[in-house]
Parts: structure tokens; sequence; C-alpha cells
């Protein structure tokens, strides 16, 4: 459990660093404006729809990757509030979390397959 606390740390850590850099991307899809609660106006609102895309692209990807007992769960239970959170505030681009998802767990996979193959080389084949 405590190596599962790291991972999500690590996670949090890579999306609040890579926040304003995504959240730039995501406001060319869907133009964020000021908010009352997060103050700084455009800027605060970029950068936590920013993160929000990180956060939901890492967990499956980091947990897929390197996730330790019960992996599955903690990424459920991990992405189910951002998820309802996205679908409350921006319903129409709700297919862009499905979409980070599926390329992070298919990413992974691919990273987990290379490793794999590195490691485990293809026995000649012998003619005879």
């Amino acid at each position: 459990m405590r190596k599962n606390i790291l991972l999500f740390v690590l996670v949090l850590t890579i999306s609040f660093a890579s926040a304003s850099y995504v959240g730039g991307w995501y406001d060319k899809i869907s133009p964020q404006y000021g908010s009352l609660f997060l103050g700084n106006g455009k800027n605060a609102a970029v950068s936590f729809a920013g993160f929000l895309v990180s956060y939901v692209f890492f967990i499956p990807f980091i947990y897929s990757l390197f996730g330790f007992k019960k992996n599955k769960n903690w990424i459920i239970w991990l992405l189910l509030p951002v998820i309802l959170l996205w679908f409350y505030a921006d319903k129409y681009y709700f297919y862009i979390p499905v979409l980070l998802i599926i390329v992070a767990f298919l990413i992974a996979k691919l990273i987990q397959f290379i490793i794999f193959k590195l490691k485990r080389p293809n026995p000649p084949i012998i003619q005879g």
C-alpha cells in the first residue's frame, strides 16, 4: 500500500509540474475562463484544467506501468472523482478523458511489451 501511495505522490508531482503546459493545449480545445474559486483569472483556470488533464493521463499510465497490488482498484478510485468533476464542468468534451485513459493504458502496455522483449530475446530458430 505504501508503494501505491508513493506512486500517487509521483502522479500529483508530475501533474502539477506539467499543468500550465498541458493546460495551454486544453485551452485551445475548450477555452478556459477565470474562476471565483481559483483566483488570478484565466491563468489559474488554465493551470487547473491542465492539472486535471495530466492527472487523468498519468494515473492509468503510472499505475499500469509500475502498479502494485490491486492497482486496478487504485486507478478506478483515483479517477472517479476527477471524471465526475469533468463530466459536471465540461460534459461536451467528456470524450477527452476517456481517450486519455485509453492512450495511457496502451502506451504503458507497449512499454511493458518492449521491456519484456528486450529481457527475453527470441531463441534462434534451429533448422535441421
